[in-house]
């Protein structure tokens, strides 16, 4: 494991990290070693994508599960067995030697488990049936699907079944970046809809953004650009490269695929940078989800506004995190590599304080010289603050921030582009916080709620929002649910808008862990 990410330490392999950035958040241990995960990734030499991360209860125990590819071959089931252990599972019908550059894992036939979805580098997607035990049987391959780096389950024609949005990246051959939808037509097959998008894709991030009751993606596109954070003196930077894409969703066509229209450039999506991903969450506590853009120095925020357009806030709001700071670099610097390459960030409430902190989990910029982990972090009043994690820096590439041994705070999960899988136990949530984790289950919509916005509004009459299985995080997949600290407040109600249109709402929650079946 890397070391500690303190001014000028350094490891076995080499690597140095940069310096600890604001007051040290020490509620983070590394139980990596203890869990009995032991996974390494292993990228192509001069390779700078990672590998797949699932994180997701395959099994019914209630306890979320780990499911690891690289992009060399090597694809691993962990099974948590409670209390952080996990134990290699070598009956699961997964072929190790298979390479996983992103996993995806849903209900895609609402039977009540969850199946899994593996694409590889060399333009093969699987698709694997989950026999209710976490044994699973490939029940659909397709060839030619591009080299992918996310595949994201979402419902774009509203018949309650998951369809895949793949995300492609490839500078070389153009065929392979360019995106695919596949619609789930029900028994697990599914059927190649056409090409939907381009650009050196990373992600998508999917929801009902203009609310007529359908899902609409946003998808993240890197142009190779760098973002200094400054007004640009004469002309902006350039690129024959196609920037980040909006597509709204019109509705089926005639033969009953949805239509989409590209509407990026009218909501101010379209300034070139390097998009990775696309965060879904409340960021100024309004009520209305707003969508936050880690790339290469400096982050986007674009906060929703009253007339449903966007405004891009990350200044204001203290989450741009554009600079390393080190002994070369600072604000002043016009270095790409004192930028902060950010590859995917995480939303979690690790104090369950009612506001949820941000995990920003980053990459180096010059070879075996790292960026710090952060966490940005918000009191009762904005604008966020940094905080270092006590979390090892590493050259990270996906992160899954969930509850894995049931004890209500989260934990989190980390990939880095090559090395071991980081597993860090939340130590530091005081006892008097109370907490609600939400699962759904869906009869019109999908059985997962994907796409489903969750309100709890707390006894202050304050609200929190979150949506259920948006996607957004590089070659990763994370659990479908909503969690929610409270401090030390009650629940007033807990209110859920399905993708159906339907609304189900339950007062005077109870706390912990809650099911919630579609339905008045």
């Amino acid at each position: 494991m890397l070391g500690g990410c303190g001014a000028g330490a350094d490891n076995a392999t080499g690597q140095v990290c940069d310096p600890a950035r604001g007051p040290t958040m020490t509620r983070f241990v590394d139980v990596t070693s203890a869990s009995g995960v032991a996974f390494a990734y292993s990228p192509d030499f001069y390779a700078f994508e990672g590998g797949g991360l699932a994180v997701v209860d395959l099994d019914g125990d209630g306890l979320p599960d780990i499911v690891t590819g690289s992009r060399m071959g090597g694809l691993t089931l962990f099974r948590n067995r409670g209390s952080l252990h996990f134990e290699k599972a070598t009956d699961a019908g997964i072929d190790p030697t298979a390479a996983a550059s992103a996993i995806a894992a849903a209900d895609l036939d609402n039977d009540g488990d969850t199946d899994l979805v593996v694409a590889s580098p060399a333009g093969v997607m699987r698709v694997l049936a989950n026999q209710g035990d976490g044994r699973f049987v490939e029940t659909a391959q397709f060839q030619g699907v591009g080299l992918t780096e996310h595949v994201l389950p979402v419902d774009l024609d509203g018949d309650g079944l998951l369809d895949l949005y793949v995300s492609n990246r490839d500078i070389i051959v153009h065929a392979n970046t360019t995106n695919r939808l596949y619609m789930n037509r029900g028994g697990l097959q599914f059927a190649f809809a056409g090409a939907l998008g381009d650009g050196l894709s990373w992600t998508a991030t999917a929801f009902d953004f203009d609310g007529d009751g359908d899902q609409d993606l946003y998808v993240a596109n890197d142009t190779l650009l760098a973002d200094f954070g400054r007004p640009v003196a004469t002309s902006p930077q350039t690129t024959s490269l196609l920037s980040d894409l909006f597509l709204r969703n019109d509705g089926p066509g005639p033969d009953g695929i949805p239509r989409f229209t590209d509407i990026a450039e009218s909501l101010g999506l379209t300034v070139p940078r390097s998009s990775m991903g696309g965060v879904l969450g409340d960021f100024d506590g309004d009520g209305r989800l707003d969508l936050f853009v880690p790339n290469l120095g400096a982050k986007k925020l674009f906060l929703r506004d009253a007339a449903g357009g966007f405004v891009e806030s990350a200044n204001r709001l203290g989450v741009t995190a554009i600079f390393r700071e080190n002994a070369t670099c600072n604000e002043t610097s016009d270095s790409e590599s004192c930028l902060v390459l950010t590859w995917s960030a995480a939303l979690g409430d690790f104090d369950l304080d009612g506001r949820e902190e941000m995990l920003l989990v980053n990459g180096e910029t010059v070879p075996k010289d790292l960026p710090p982990m952060m966490v940005l972090s918000r009191g009762a009043e904005l604008p966020y603050r940094e905080l270092a994690p006590s979390l090892s820096c590493s050259d990270a590439r996906g992160v899954i921030v969930t509850d894995l041994d049931g004890d209500g705070d989260q934990d989190i999960v980390i990939a880095p582009l090559r090395g071991p899988l980081m597993i860090y136990e939340n130590q530091g949530t005081p006892a008097t916080n109370g907490w609600l984790h939400v699962t759904l289950h869906g009869k019109e919509s999908n059985r997962d709620g994907i796409g489903a916005v969750v309100m709890l509004r707390m006894a202050s009459g304050r609200t929190q929002s979150r949506i259920v299985g948006s996607g957004g995080v590089i070659h990763s997949a994370n659990p479908a649910e909503a969690v929610f600290g409270l401090g030390t407040e009650s629940a007033d109600a807990v209110t859920v808008r399905w993708p159906s249109g339907r609304t189900t709402e339950l007062l005077s929650p109870p706390l912990g862990s809650l099911v919630l079946e579609e339905g008045p």
